[in-house]
């Protein structure tokens, strides 16, 4: 990002985050009142150059614009760390213990211990305290018997719907979309009926694509 100031004074500090895979000019008219009362106006001309590659991660090289922002901002947030140092692992399938460190993170959940972990999740595993958060929190439930299996992959419909009860939870309006929201998907039929209106409510808001 590249930044380009006019007017009588220059602007003493500037914090500016595009949206992720946003490129273009974005022009910030702005009126600055001095110390002794005197105003003076200009603009912030800001250039946002598309990301060829990862600033953290070697193995992103080539991937879309899209998904270079997201995943450098998302380690900036410290929200994923990687594989190792310097690798992403982006063919990799996001494993449902890993799924829920990364919303307890994103979401900054505070610490829950009062539920029952599942059989499945030991007390010193590195996603335990975010498992029996979410749990405790009604956004996760497992797959039965007391079990979560939290190195089993997760399904996209599944992501979605951890996604929603996350955003619910910390108080957001994220109600089930329509399913006709879904009818521009060839697989529509896929999606089963406990994930629907949380795809719709993704696809609604812009956070899936609307078709393909």
């Amino acid at each position: 990002v590249d930044y380009a100031m006019s007017g009588q004074n220059p602007v003493s500090s500037l914090s500016f985050v595009p949206k992720a895979g946003y490129r273009g000019t974005v022009t910030l008219p702005y009126t600055a009142t001095n110390s002794d009362g005197t105003q003076y106006t200009g603009q912030v001309v800001i250039n946002v150059d598309t990301p060829l590659y990862s600033s953290y991660f070697n193995d992103l090289y080539g991937a879309n614009t899209d998904t270079l922002a997201a995943v450098d901002f998302l380690y900036t947030q410290e929200v994923v760390n990687g594989m190792s140092p310097g690798q992403y692992g982006p063919q990799l399938s996001i494993r449902r213990g890993d799924f829920c460190l990364m919303l307890f993170r994103a979401f900054q959940f505070a610490g829950a211990g009062s539920t029952q972990s599942f059989r499945d999740v030991p007390g010193d595993a590195y996603y335990a305290q975010a498992v029996n958060t979410l749990r405790s929190l009604g956004i996760v439930d497992g797959v039965g018997g007391n079990l979560f299996m939290p190195d089993g992959t997760l399904s996209r419909q599944d992501a979605m719907l951890m996604v929603q009860k996350a955003m619910q939870s910390v108080g957001w309006n994220a109600p089930n979309g329509d399913a006709s929201s879904l009818y521009n998907y060839s697989d529509n039929g896929d999606i089963a009926g406990y994930a629907q209106g949380a795809m719709s409510y993704m696809v609604r808001t812009g956070l899936l694509p609307t078709s393909g």
